[in-house]
């Protein structure tokens, strides 16, 4: 397994060209959604909630990146950029989530 899925379980490039979406979570409330179509696009939210349930203002950020390999890992890349500011300005969320465990 390499290094990128292992962190947030992103699967090989063809889960999505088999236009399969893919969802999980790091540390119970960073959330994310890649979903393929024309472009591999990427949402990411900060509630403990399904996307399906969720208003527009509680998506923190989406990002489109080519539907290949290259995207893929651009994506991953970018996921791991948003957790890092995530985490910076949510520690204290984030200890808490770890105590659960």
């Amino acid at each position: 397994m390499d290094t990128e899925r292992s962190i947030f379980g992103i699967p090989p490039f063809h889960y999505f060209e088999e236009g399969n979406k893919f969802s999980g979570s790091k540390d119970k409330i960073f959330r994310y959604k890649a979903v393929p179509g024309e472009k591999l696009v990427c949402t990411v939210w900060h509630k403990d909630i399904a996307i399906d349930c969720l208003d527009e203002a509680d998506i923190v950020a989406v990002q489109e990146f080519s539907l290949d390999e290259q995207g893929r890992r651009e994506m991953i890349d970018w996921l791991m950029g948003q957790y890092d500011d995530f985490a910076a300005k949510h520690s204290q969320a984030l200890h808490a989530a770890h105590s659960d465990i």
